[in-house]
């Protein structure tokens, strides 16, 4: 398997997590909703939404499997790819896909959010703790998109953290 087959393989993977994520909320939301009989049309407008941009996202990590695996991939040409896969790619694809899970996750929750806060434009309070309350997933979307871009970096940090103080075969052609 190339290296691209399996960034591919699990973009794909991730995606499956976040359709069938996203049929559990909404079957969540519906039997609420089902239970609470609630008469407000927005507000179930709103909570059909929500589980329906996990499906959306799912879907479309499935379709741009492909696409998102050739920039976790960079740099290399699908053609001479074989079996010489390294443990440092495979930790560059799994950060990369990390980080597409948290931005995945994340992006429901922020667009939940800003929905909220457009329909009670007229209660601050009420603003100001959807504001606060979304920090977390502000913090989870930015963390997200920091693991896809810089996989190739966290890789050699935990590269240099694993031979911290240990001699390499380099070290030890110079003294020769």
């Amino acid at each position: 398997m190339s290296k691209r087959e399996i960034a591919s393989l699990a973009c794909k993977i991730l995606g499956i997590y976040l359709i069938i994520l996203g049929i559990n909320v909404f079957s969540n939301v519906f039997s609420f909703s089902v239970v609470m009989q609630n008469n407000m049309a927005y507000g179930n407008i709103l909570n059909i939404i929500y589980p329906l941009m996990y499906i959306l996202f799912g879907v479309l990590l499935w379709l741009l499997s492909d696409k998102l695996s050739v920039i976790m991939v960079k740099g290399e040409s699908h053609s001479n790819e074989g079996f010489d896969t390294k443990a440092s790619d495979i930790q560059r694809i799994s950060f990369s896909v990390l980080g597409l899970f948290f931005l995945g996750s994340s992006l429901p929750n922020l667009a939940s959010t800003i929905a909220k806060i457009h329909s009670t434009s007229e209660l601050p309070n009420y603003t100001t703790r959807l504001l606060l309350g979304a920090g977390g997933p502000i913090t989870q979307f930015i963390v997200g998109l920091g693991i896809f871009l810089g996989s190739q970096g966290l890789v050699n940090f935990l590269d240099t953290i694993r031979t911290a103080g240990l001699k390499r075969e380099d070290d030890y052609e110079e003294k020769e």
